[in-house]
């Protein structure tokens, strides 16, 4: 299930983006999508329940963060005890306390990584001191001031926590690349119905190589490696990784005729690397959005291939093309729904919207007249 967005001012409890008050965790729409997923994941982007199954199961990597046993509780997302005493809360739901004097607060992992035990540093937190209380409650303020990541592992009753070092730099660079491919991507479409040639190749095959080269620096020095949490993810990341590379060289060695060669297929891939690289997950609404571009793009290729001459080459990138779809479906669409009845129905409704907006722009470049410039 996709990401829904909180409201990071909202402490100190989790209110979900079109909400009022705080979410309730032990009744409710959201309890239930809690009963019938296998991770719960909170970050200060958002809060998405993620299936777990032979494909999709936690990465081993997260074991490398740190971790604490944690229980559900009615209070609150999960409960530690230690030795029958509630030991820490993580995300209550009704008020939160904190201990007068953080000497005598229950050490774990968590409180013993931050001075005073609290990783909050708002000085607006809306906690509440409580003066003979030991236990410490993580909330919204610790969340939000030191960019952390949650995943509760349902079945194993076990809560990880690390915290996300992507810094402004990044973000930015991020943001600008991102708003610069999807113009191309436009100008691209435009030049693909007109037949016409792309515009500065040279700086459309740089977008993409720069990309591959971003995610490659992240993956060696940035903790990219360690927090993509499922399989699933992993499968499809490597896939586009791969297809990008491949797509690089191909642009570098090969010439293609102007209408099989619009850079579409990669500058989509490019988008959603950076997603990737942002949320962690493809579990979020631009993956399927992107799969639709793709869609379009690799059913316009297919009608190209059949009704049109082509080399040898160009039909051998239409099946790398194909397989990458395929990959989206299957990793980034049908393991990230909620269960098998949303799964047919997504997967359905991008293979026909890819289908008919594909079949649609190809006869579009044939009858119509080109579009203005």
């Amino acid at each position: 299930m996709p990401y829904t967005a909180i409201q990071t001012e909202s402490m100190p409890h989790i209110i979900l983006g079109d909400h009022r008050s705080a979410l309730p965790w032990h009744y409710g729409p959201m309890f239930t999508n809690r009963l019938a997923t296998g991770y719960t994941r909170l970050t200060n982007l958002g809060l998405v329940f993620g299936n777990l199954d032979t494909s999709t199961r936690l990465e081993r990597k997260l074991q490398t963060w740190n971790s604490e046993h944690c229980v559900a509780s009615r209070k609150a997302l999960c409960e530690q005890f230690e030795g029958g005493v509630s030991a820490m809360l993580f995300f209550p739901q009704g008020v939160v306390d904190i201990p007068e004097d953080f000497s005598r607060v229950y050490q774990n992992s968590f409180t013993s990584a931050y001075p005073n035990g609290s990783s909050c540093t708002s000085s607006d937190s809306g906690r509440v001191i409580e003066h003979e209380d030991r236990r410490y409650e993580v909330s919204l303020c610790d969340l939000v001031d030191q960019s952390m990541d949650f995943v509760y592992d349902h079945a194993n009753a076990r809560v990880y926590w690390r915290k996300d070092t992507t810094n402004t730099a990044t973000f930015l660079f991020v943001c600008v690349l991102s708003v610069y491919i999807v113009s191309c991507l436009a100008q691209n479409v435009k030049n693909t119905l007109n037949n016409r040639r792309i515009e500065s190749e040279w700086t459309q095959h740089m977008l993409l190589v720069v990309t591959f080269l971003f995610i490659s620096f992240e993956l060696l020095v940035s903790d990219l490696s360690r927090s993509i949490l499922t399989d699933s993810d992993w499968y499809l990341f490597g896939v586009l990784y791969i297809y990008a590379l491949l797509e690089a060289v191909l642009q570098w060695c090969c010439v293609f005729t102007p209408r099989h060669r619009s850079f579409i297929s990669p500058l989509t891939v490019c988008l959603l690397l950076l997603v990737a690289r942002i949320h962690y997950t493809f579990d979020t609404p631009y993956t399927e959005l992107l799969t639709v571009v793709f869609g379009i793009r690799n059913w316009y290729k297919f009608l190209s291939v059949r009704l049109e001459t082509v080399s040898g080459v160009e039909v051998w990138v239409f099946v790398l093309d194909l397989c990458v779809y395929m990959a989206l479906l299957c990793w980034g669409v049908r393991h990230n729904a909620s269960s098998e009845l949303q799964c047919a129905i997504s997967e359905t409704l991008i293979f026909t919207l890819s289908t008919l907006m594909g079949t649609i722009l190809f006869i579009y470049s044939f009858i119509f007249e080109p579009v203005d410039s």
